[in-house]
């Protein structure tokens, strides 16, 4: 009997455990720059006109187009849908939530709670429901430097 409470206990908690460690972020906050992951090219297109450089290359999986506006912007797509959106160096792109680059790390928390992950200089919030879809945000010296939505690879 004690044994079968025992496991009862152990059984409840890792289910308890394995709840508490799920995704943090709802998919409707996966935005950079007012762009939504899984936006079109034309969205992108009419929000921020012909990029800088486009590169297309044909992969097993689909067709990889990847945008660049200046030196601080890139959106990467598949099949024509926003997969990934990175800000770096002096972009004044932000997420839904308002975060940009050069604020404190403590906004994240207050933005989104604490992160699923952190992973070296990287705090990483999953999509809920959306494998290896999220959030990820570089800090350097207590600041945000770089900004990832979308695809984490």
């Amino acid at each position: 009997m004690m044994k079968k409470m025992l496991l009862s206990v152990i059984t409840g908690s890792m289910v308890l455990v394995g709840s508490t460690c799920s995704a943090t972020v709802p998919a409707d906050q996966l935005v950079l720059g007012g762009i939504q992951y899984g936006a079109s090219i034309s969205a992108v297109e009419s929000a921020y006109g012909a990029p800088r450089k486009s590169e297309r290359e044909m992969k097993p999986y689909g067709d990889k187009v990847e945008y660049k506006y200046g030196n601080t912007l890139e959106f990467e797509f598949l099949n024509g849908k926003v997969v990934k959106i990175k800000a770096d160096d002096y972009s004044d792109a932000k997420t839904k939530a308002g975060i940009g680059l050069g604020m404190d790390a403590a906004a994240l928390k207050n933005a989104y709670g604490a992160p699923d992950a952190i992973h070296e200089e990287d705090h990483i919030y999953y999509a809920a429901g959306m494998q290896g879809i999220g959030l990820k945000f570089e800090v350097k010296y207590g600041k945000i430097t770089d900004i990832k939505v979308g695809s984490l690879y």
